[in-house]
C-alpha cells in the first residue's frame, strides 16, 4: 500500500487514502491522519485547528485574497467577470456570471473563507451574446 498512488475521485477530492482516525502515534503505516480524534474522551482532547483568540479579527486582504483564491480554484466557475471587495470581513461580489446556479456557487464559496463574516452578493446573469 506504501508505494501506491492514490486512485482518482471527483473533482475536487484530493485523496482517497485510507484515514485514521485514532491518535497520531498509533496511525498504522499507510493511513492518513484523520480528521476527528474518535477516541477522546471529553471536548478537550478534540482538535482545535481554526479557532482564535477572542480578540482576534483577520484582516480585509487576508479574507480578499482567500476568497479570490476560492474562486479561481473552483473548477465550475468563471470568476473572470467578477470583483471582490472585503470590508470589516463583509465581503461584496460584482460583476457578471452565466447563470443562476454560478451566483449562488460563488456565494458559498465566500462564505467558506475564514474570517467572512456575511456576503453581499450583487452578481448578475450576464446579457446572453449573439
Amino acid at each position: 500500500m506504501k508505494n501506491e498512488q492514490p486512485k482518482a475521485g471527483r473533482p475536487g477530492e484530493t485523496s482517497q487514502w485510507p484515514r485514521w482516525e485514532g491518535p497520531a502515534e498509533s496511525r498504522p503505516s499507510g493511513y492518513l491522519q484523520g480528521e476527528a480524534n474518535i477516541f477522546a474522551e471529553g471536548p478537550e482532547q478534540e482538535k482545535q485547528i481554526g479557532k482564535a483568540p477572542s480578540d482576534y479579527e483577520r484582516p480585509d486582504d487576508l479574507i480578499a485574497e482567500d476568497v479570490n483564491e476560492q474562486l479561481t480554484q473552483d473548477a465550475f466557475l468563471d470568476p473572470t467577470n467578477m470583483s471582490v471587495s472585503v470590508e470589516n470581513g463583509e465581503v461584496v461580489l460584482e460583476g457578471y456570471v452565466a447563470q443562476l446556479a454560478d451566483k449562488a456557487r460563488a456565494e458559498e464559496a465566500v462564505l467558506n473563507v475564514a474570517g467572512v463574516t456575511a456576503c453581499r452578493n450583487n452578481l448578475r446573469i450576464a446579457p446572453e451574446r449573439h
